[in-house]
């Protein structure tokens, strides 16, 4: 049976609820549940939903029953495959943490969340690799190779660790601003940006965190 959320006139912190209710409805532990989204025939109310339902239906994201993960990256990505990726690159993400004064474990939250520790990702906007960075923010650094998972994660870091500083040490704002950039944050009186998608993207980074500081000391 095909489990489905109307959201008419939503705004996006909602349909991401939605999204979450829907999943935590059909998921059975440990198993990961595909959520997809699709529209009307006008095309302006989606509807959420365990299966497709219409040409327009596409992958919005996966539920592996405690948590959502927003399709990004290139595509979901299933948990063993994470976790196989994320071990992979844990050298390197130690040695960047270290040699720009970062926490191993944060770093490897903005990663997960970012591009699920795919090297190859690139945004629509144009951001690049394990860390998306934008090639405008790489080029304050000097010349990188943005596909590079080595020079990706230490610019990445480089930039991470400005941004801490910049904010006195705030780890909350530095991860907004990474998102949304530091003037988005100055200019709201250095708090949180009122973005859809940077409300959304602090807490996820956060959850993370919280969970790999312990992990990796």
């Amino acid at each position: 049976m095909t489990r489905r959320i109307r959201c008419r006139n939503a705004a996006p912190r909602q349909l991401i609820a939605a999204a979450f209710l829907l999943a935590a409805s059909t998921a059975a532990p440990a198993q990961e549940t595909k959520i997809y989204r699709s529209y009307d025939a006008s095309g302006n109310v989606p509807t959420f939903s365990d299966r497709p339902i219409n040409r327009s239906s596409h992958v919005f994201a996966v539920f592996d029953g405690t948590r959502l993960w927003p399709r990004s990256g290139g595509g979901p990505v299933s948990l063993p495959q994470l976790a196989a990726r994320r071990k992979a690159l844990e050298p390197l993400v130690r040695r960047a943490a270290s040699a720009h004064g970062l926490h191993a474990g944060l770093l490897q939250a903005i990663i997960e969340v970012e591009s699920g520790f795919n090297a190859n990702a690139r945004s629509p906007k144009g951001a690049i690799g394990l860390m998306q960075v934008m090639p405008a923010t790489a080029a304050r650094y000097g010349d990188v190779d943005l596909y590079s998972a080595e020079q990706n994660v230490d610019v990445g870091a480089r930039y991470l660790r400005d941004l801490v500083t910049l904010f006195k040490g705030d780890i909350r704002l530095a991860v907004a601003a990474y998102n949304a950039g530091e003037n988005a944050v100055i200019r709201n009186g250095h708090r949180i940006p009122a973005y859809a998608e940077t409300m959304r993207y602090v807490p996820m980074v956060m959850e993370r965190y919280d969970r790999y500081r312990s992990q990796l000391q």
